[in-house]
């Protein structure tokens, strides 16, 4: 049976995932850690740099064909000022639903997709606690093309494979 040990938890489950998550940022390790505590506000949904950098994390997902799973792309985006302060008042007021879908770009590389960082995305906000997903606006980089084909059971298992 398919299986793996967890690098959070570190018990072994009989399950292969289905997502990769960035728990920070890249652009937060790029900030020496002792000056963190000054320059960075984060958490694990959220993260402003030098007041300046506002990113949010959500879920990129690619359709697994002939099955009713996906792979999901735990990213971080970095959006503009008004949008991440628009995604705060959404989620404090319980308006995600009636929030327009917004651009960011992915902050971050994906290693199998070389030059997904950069690639502007749509943001679309989550209702009920659930992180915002993203959708590759690019039509011809290969992280969109996979978003709208799919990816095969055997290249979701690479993601996983590699990240092991």
């Amino acid at each position: 049976m398919p299986g793996f040990r967890c690098g959070v938890c570190d018990r072994l489950h009989d399950h292969l995932p289905r997502d990769i998550g960035y728990r920070r940022p890249e652009l937060y390790f790029s900030v020496p850690a002792a000056e963190r505590a000054d320059r960075v506000e984060e958490n694990d949904d959220l993260c402003i740099i030098d007041g300046s950098i506002f990113l949010i994390r959500g879920v990129l997902y690619l359709p697994i064909p002939d099955s009713d799973e996906q792979f999901g792309w735990g990213i971080w985006v970095s959006v503009s000022e008004a949008d991440y302060y628009g995604y705060l008042d959404a989620w404090d007021n319980d308006t995600e639903d009636a929030t327009p879908p917004f651009v960011g770009q992915v902050a971050s590389a994906i290693t199998p997709y070389p030059g997904a960082a950069g690639l502007d995305v749509m943001v679309k906000l989550q209702s009920g606690g659930s992180r915002p997903t993203f959708t590759v606006i690019s039509d011809t980089h290969p992280l969109g093309i996979d978003q709208r084909q799919g990816v095969s059971e055997a290249k979701a298992h690479d993601f996983i494979t590699y990240y092991s």
